[in-house]
């Protein structure tokens, strides 16, 4: 029995071990930031910008802890036609980011600007994440660049501020493919993304995404096609525009008059304008011409009681209702109502 058991455990121990076995050691210089597949070359204002995002793990899929930092590589070749004759060669650094080290910039977008370009050439672009060993990951995907010399900023740009919008118009550039616009605040700088998604072939764009009683500044800038490239000029001269509330609330509905022991109480419906300040009270008399205010400040009650009244006299009146905007928007009169002060 015991000699059964010692041949069991043998076994055991053999098959164990060869569960246990490991495989061969993964090169460390095979362990490298995961591949960039989202470069992205945009011309801006006769530059072009470079875009990408920062990898968040390796090749194996753990973590990524030891960016370096990146480095652009390019090609270049001449412009014949439509066609680059001499591109296609290994492309050479033509810059390098180092990073801090922090880290925070893992999975978030990431750009630099590009500036030496010349006219009548094509650029091919790639981008290769380094770790702190110094291996590289595989180069991004390519992206390419067709330039020529840009064309100047359009002219006389004008804006029109209406109530949430801004119209822009400017004089044609000759030889211009489309327009791109930009805008910022006040204390904002330009993004890198147009307003438009497409080039604009009108001189002419309509803003409606902004808010009201606040400053915004805008610059628009030519587009050159060469090719595939919609080569992008300087920016034109800004213009400001405040977009401002025009539009009043509706007239107050229910007006009421009713004579009491001490005056004349008025009451109506509430309006459902979200930007609804208050009311305002107008009298007058049937012999007088046109209604005098009564109320210094908005009303926020749809009540008021008008205590400088004669026993015996006619008195008409009217309510209106204002808005919160800069200019207090101010509401058409509601219907009249006449009402004889006796009690």
């Amino acid at each position: 029995m015991m000699v059964k058991t010692v041949i069991l455990l043998m076994a055991l121990l053999v098959v164990t071990g060869a569960c246990g076995k490991k495989a061969p050691p993964v090169p460390w210089e095979s362990i490298v930031p995961k591949r960039i597949v989202d470069l992205a070359a945009l011309p801006r204002e006769g530059r072009v910008l470079l875009e990408w995002t920062a990898p968040k793990e390796n090749t194996d899929k753990t973590p990524l802890t030891d960016l370096e930092g990146f480095q652009v590589l390019r090609s270049e070749g001449l412009l014949v036609g439509d066609q680059c004759t001499g591109c296609g060669e290994k492309p050479k650094p033509v810059y390098e980011m180092k990073l801090d080290g922090k880290g925070e910039e893992k999975g978030k977008k990431l750009s630099i600007f590009i500036e030496d370009h010349e006219p009548g050439k094509v650029y091919v672009y790639e981008i290769v994440a380094v770790n702190r060993r110094g291996h590289p990951n595989s180069s991004s995907n390519p992206v390419w660049v067709y330039w020529d010399t840009p064309l100047n900023p359009p002219k006389s740009v004008k804006e029109e501020q209406g109530d949430k919008r801004v119209d822009l118009s400017w004089e044609p550039v000759e030889g211009a493919s489309g327009y791109n616009v930009y805008r910022r605040g006040e204390d904002e700088s330009f993004s890198s993304s147009p307003l438009n998604r497409e080039p604009l072939p009108e001189t002419q764009f309509t803003d409606l995404s902004i808010e009201n009683e606040k400053k915004y500044i805008y610059s628009v800038r030519t587009l050159r096609r060469v090719v595939k490239t919609d080569v992008e000029g300087k920016g034109s001269q800004e213009v400001a525009a405040t977009p401002t509330d025009m539009i009043p609330p509706g007239s107050p509905l229910g007006l009421v008059a009713i004579p009491l022991k001490n005056g004349i109480e008025l009451s109506w419906r509430k309006n459902q304008e979200a930007d609804l300040l208050g009311y305002h009270v107008y009298r007058k008399r049937p012999e007088e011409r046109d209604f005098v205010r009564l109320t210094e400040n908005p009303l926020t009650k749809e009540i008021y009681l008008d205590t400088q009244v004669e026993l015996g006299q006619d008195y008409e009146y009217v309510v209106t209702a204002v808005d919160t905007s800069v200019r207090k928007n101010e509401s058409p009169h509601s219907e009249e109502v006449r009402v004889k002060y006796l009690y």
